[in-house]
C-alpha cells in the first residue's frame, strides 16, 4: 500500500520499531536517560547506577539520606518519568 500523506521522522521511526518489536527497549532506555532530569542535580550526583528490567527501574544511590528521600518520593518520580515518555514504562522503583 502506497502512502499518500507525508509523515514525520518520529512517526516513521515509531512505526519501524513497532513492526520489529523494538519499541520496548528504546522506551526503556529513554526512562533511564530521564532519571537525572526528573530527580534533579542533587540526587543525580549521588546516583551510581540506573537500569530498567521488566518495568522495574533499579537505582543505586551512594547516600543513605538521599536513598531515604527518593524512597519517600518514588511514586512521584515514577509518575514524572512515565508522563515524560507518554506511556507506563516504569511500574516500580527499586532503590539500592
Amino acid at each position: 500500500m502506497k502512502r499518500t500523506e507525508p509523515q514525520t521522522i518520529g512517526e516513521l521511526l515509531s512505526e519501524y520499531f513497532a513492526q520489529r518489536q523494538l519499541l520496548g527497549g528504546v522506551v526503556e532506555g529513554r526512562a533511564v536517560e530521564l532519571w537525572s532530569d526528573v530527580v534533579g542535580p542533587t540526587v543525580a550526583r549521588y546516583t551510581e547506577d540506573v537500569y530498567i528490567r521488566q518495568g522495574v527501574l533499579h537505582v543505586t544511590l551512594s547516600s543513605s539520606a538521599v536513598r531515604s528521600e527518593v524512597h519517600m518520593r518514588r511514586r512521584y518520580f515514577i509518575s514524572q518519568i512515565n508522563d515524560a515518555i507518554g506511556s507506563r514504562v516504569v511500574r516500580s522503583l527499586l532503590i539500592k
